[in-house]
């Protein structure tokens, strides 16, 4: 599964500008159900902040498996070992804190040429995808050619029951018979049900509901307030903030926790850190919000300096 990462903050020194890649490597043993729960629920678009990243730091690596490691460590043989180099990343999203520690031997650093390649390649992909999102939802498979679109409501009903029409009109005068949440989750679970008949995927089908779901929102939903979301931190007034490090550190305590709610907030070239956390408590967190029955969906809700920079607006 491909990642992208949209993270709010720099990595060390050591890593700026370079461009690397490389290989999760296998597990040495049989996947569990919780390895599985977790490996599902890891989000393709990883938002939230930095924590440390840097090619710096040491480890000790070894040829065996890590039970075998264990096993002759144990008998008073422990198998040769060599200290090297290691990639280590660390930051923090809707998953939580995530770190990636990997022996140097395991990375690539690419050329532009293989990047280029590749970034063209799943443009295309991406596309062809977006293509037949679009003409499923335009063309489903559970569609009936033969309705009668002209059919009235009031002639599906038998003698002596309720009709369609009626239940609208009850619903319009407040007596409805079944509650707008209970109608709308039982639509979901008929779509479900539909999909899965047609033989639709697991992941097709869950980025369908999510889809959907993200319509209602923008349809009917309604927004928390940012500030929610941030009750329990005390974050510093931007007044109270006399440098960068400062500000930066209050913005990613604050990122952290949005992160988790699927809210991310980009920092353009032009703001300082000071600027940015003003831009963020005295502008996005005072008018914005974000809907609560998208938590722990793929969706995600962005904010940006750039629409408050004047810099940015000019250009």
């Amino acid at each position: 599964m491909p990642v992208a990462f949209e993270l709010t903050g720099d990595p060390d020194p050591d890593l700026r500008g370079r461009k690397l890649e490389f290989e999760v490597p296998g597990n040495d043993r049989a996947a569990s159900d919780e390895d599985r729960r977790l490996a599902a629920a890891f989000k393709p678009l990883q938002i939230g902040v930095t924590g440390e990243m840097t090619a710096g730091r040491k480890v000790r690596t070894f040829e065996c498996s890590v039970e075998e490691f264990v096993r002759r460590s144990g008998l008073g043989e422990p198998p040769p070992t060599r200290r090297e180099l290691c990639l280590y990343l660390e930051w923090y999203s809707q998953n939580g804190r995530v770190v990636i520690e990997l022996p140097f031997s395991k990375i690539h650093f690419p050329s532009e040429a293989e990047i280029a390649a590749r970034d063209r390649a799943e443009k295309e992909s991406f596309e062809a995808e977006m293509r037949l999102i679009d003409k499923k939802r335009q063309h489903p498979k559970n569609a009936s050619p033969e309705s009668d679109e002209s059919m009235e409501d009031e002639d599906i009903a038998l003698p002596g029951e309720l009709s369609i029409a009626s239940i609208n009109d009850d619903n319009e005068e407040g007596y409805g018979l079944i509650p707008d949440e209970l109608d709308s989750e039982l639509e979901r679970q008929a779509r479900r049900v539909d999909r899965e008949v047609a033989g639709e995927s697991e992941d097709f089908i869950k980025m369908m509901e999510e889809t959907e779901l993200m319509d209602e929102m923008l349809d009917h939903g309604k927004r928390s307030p940012l500030q929610e979301f941030l009750a329990e931190l005390r974050l510093p007034s931007p007044a109270d903030v006399s440098t960068d490090e400062q500000a930066e550190q209050a913005l990613k305590l604050a990122l952290m926790k949005l992160a988790l709610a699927g809210v991310a907030f980009h920092v353009c070239e032009h703001c300082s850190a000071r600027e940015a956390y003003r831009i963020f408590i005295d502008e996005v967190c005072k008018d914005s919000g974000h809907y609560r029955p998208l938590i722990g969906t793929g969706w995600v809700q962005n904010f940006c300096t750039s629409d408050y920079c004047k810099k940015c607006r000019e250009d």
